[in-house]
């Protein structure tokens, strides 16, 4: 083992003590491996040793009851706290510009966004390509975690899922740099397959070093892991429904109703349960790319037209508070509200020609459109008006 043989300073086999196995597996302990993976290294070395007992190289395995005590009163995992996760997102990763090599380049920033806003496993996002990344008209871009190309692996059949892209993964610029990478191509291009060949193993080994020295979170149950059960923690915390958030990490549900694929479960209700998530006293606004606005439910657009590939909506949520009238563009998956008075872009962004088609419209049913907001914002009903021709 490549480690070992590092750790211990490539000593001649008969040199090598029950110290150094003792020294090994302390430190795989220290990185954030659990007690269970220690325990199985350890064993390989083991097995490696008793080989050389049976060709003579060796008087005595060095390995031999070296064990590794879990202590079943202490969680192995636990969840980040919101402090925690401010000195994370707040360290040089994000702050400074810092890319390293070792990290995966753009993996050591996307990495623990995604894990913390989806709840998957560093070897589901790592080993994601472009073209898992998918959108739905109407609700928006998910990931689909499968395990169809040769070089994917999942835990287990559960794991195969779709995971709404949340909101402020959007306006931090995730979905603008999928856009960015080579269709086909992994979405984390400079993350190496170890030697077991996991995509994230390298990088897990990084980001315990990261943690550790750089952020200065010492708890050694606090690992890259730790971003699911935050996610976990925050979804009851909010009320998400057990199965919902069981089908969005791929649990395997304990009642026989629920044990069916999450592939299959209801994409309206993923989106639903991920608008509704959000991480408490967490502030994140200093990696917005653009301003945040609360993405609307599809249940609360309402088509009033639609021409050259763009649909015009206004936001019907009933309320009583006085709004200026808006209204809502979509085209080829982004998203634009635009102030119906001024005629101005108040979030968002479509392609600019695009953008010149619907001020033109807007130019020409100025009257109509505010009529009809406020015709419809106490019953979320609203008149369609003619495209533009």
């Amino acid at each position: 083992m490549q480690s070992f043989a590092d750790g211990v300073g490539r000593k001649p086999l008969t040199e090598i003590t029950r110290k150094d196995v003792v020294k090994f597996r302390d430190h795989l302990l220290q990185a954030g491996l659990s007690a269970t993976t220690s325990s199985r290294k350890v064993g390989i070395l083991k097995t490696i040793f008793l080989t050389g007992l049976n060709y003579e190289l060796l008087e005595i395995n060095p390995a031999d009851n070296v064990r590794t005590q879990t202590k079943h009163d202490r969680k192995q995992r636990v969840a980040f706290t919101s402090d925690d996760l401010a000195k994370i997102f707040n360290s040089e990763i994000y702050t400074a510009g810092i890319s390293p090599k070792g990290g995966g380049r753009e993996a050591a920033y996307w990495l623990p966004l995604l894990a913390l806003f989806t709840g998957a496993r560093v070897e589901e996002l790592a080993q994601l390509l472009v073209n898992d990344v998918h959108f739905v008209e109407g609700l928006g871009h998910y990931l689909n975690i499968t395990d169809e190309a040769a070089h994917s692996h999942l835990k287990n059949s559960a794991s195969r899922r779709r995971i709404p892209v949340h909101p402020i993964l959007t306006v931090c610029g995730f979905i603008d740099y999928v856009a960015s990478i080579k269709p086909a191509k992994f979405l984390f291009p400079h993350l190496k397959p170890n030697p077991r060949g996991k995509m994230g193993g390298y990088y897990s080994n990084y980001f315990s070093g990261y943690l550790r020295n750089k952020v200065k979170i010492t708890d050694t149950r606090k690992v890259f892991h730790s971003f699911r059960h935050t996610f976990k923690d925050a979804c009851r915390a909010v009320g998400i429904e057990e199965a919902v958030h069981d089908a969005l990490t791929g649990h395997t549900a304990v009642s026989a109703g629920r044990k069916y694929g999450n592939e299959q479960y209801p994409l309206e209700s993923l989106f639903e349960a991920m608008e509704r998530f959000e991480i408490a006293n967490l502030d994140l606004s200093h990696l917005y790319k653009r301003p945040f606005a609360k993405q609307l439910l599809r249940s609360e657009v309402k088509m009033i037209s639609a021409y050259y590939g763009i649909v015009v909506a206004f936001a019907a949520t009933k309320s009583r508070k006085e709004v200026a009238p808006f209204i809502v563009a979509l085209c080829e998956g982004a998203e634009t509200r635009i102030d119906v008075a001024t005629n101005k872009v108040i979030f968002g962004q479509i392609p600019q020609h695009k953008q010149l088609l619907v001020n033109a419209w807007i130019e020409i049913h100025r009257e109509e459109l505010i009529a009809s907001w406020n015709a419809g914002r106490m019953t979320g009903e609203y008149f369609k008006l003619d495209p533009l021709r």
